[in-house]
């Protein structure tokens, strides 16, 4: 990711979105943000939080079970807002933004400006409407269909330190499934160079899955 803070720059920008008006009195506070196509925009791990308005490209917003299933939430395009729930206290998620394409954003810091984001109603207004469209696309979700074999490669990535399953017994009951079909795929994963074993149990991903 990039930031520029170049003055022009976030005018011209500005100029794109539809919500100018509402962020115009917060231009003080804005930046630019570049991501490249597959890099993360925004992750549970994150510890500085953006709320970022999307000029250009667009990206795959979904959310990762404890059983390594997906769930596609939104492709969110120009206009579309990113970020609004860090500018109110909540438990952390299991959310993922990606960047589908190189990807430019209007953004600002949500734990710097938090008190001025929330005194402002027209700024509030735009994130109730943006969370309500959300909101109303979620109740329609199903989980994206995944073999096992698939969904132990998300559940490694994503709900193991740094890839790698310590525990078979743990990771199976976490994957719903019989600790032999999980011996089973791992073992053809060390064959395929997709995991390593490190030690009894253990084993990590050597690839990134998604």
């Amino acid at each position: 990711m990039k930031r520029f803070y170049d003055g022009t720059l976030i005018e011209t920008y500005l100029k794109q979105t539809k919500f100018e008006s509402v962020m115009s009195g917060l231009r003080e506070h804005l930046f630019v943000t570049q991501y490249k196509k597959g890099e993360f925009i925004a992750t549970p791990l994150q510890k500085k939080h953006l709320f970022q308005i999307i000029i250009q490209g667009t990206v795959n917003i979904y959310f990762i079970r404890d059983d390594g299933s997906v769930y596609s939430l939104a492709n969110d395009r120009e206009n579309d807002l990113l970020g609004e729930m860090e500018i109110f206290p909540h438990y952390p998620s299991n959310v993922y933004a990606e960047a589908n394409e190189d990807v430019t954003c209007i953004a600002l810091s949500t734990e710097t400006n938090k008190d001025v984001l929330l005194q402002n109603c027209q700024f509030l207004q735009m994130v109730c409407e943006s969370l309500t469209r959300k909101m109303e696309s979620i109740t329609t979700l199903d989980a994206s269909p995944a073999s096992l074999k698939r969904r132990v490669l998300t559940y490694m990535q994503y709900k193991c330190s740094k890839g790698e399953l310590k525990g078979i017994q743990q990771a199976a009951f976490h994957l719903n499934c019989s600790t032999r079909q999980l011996q089973r795929i791992l073992n053809q994963y060390e064959v395929d160079g997709i995991v390593i074993k490190t030690g009894k149990g253990t084993y990590k991903l050597t690839i990134s899955t998604l």
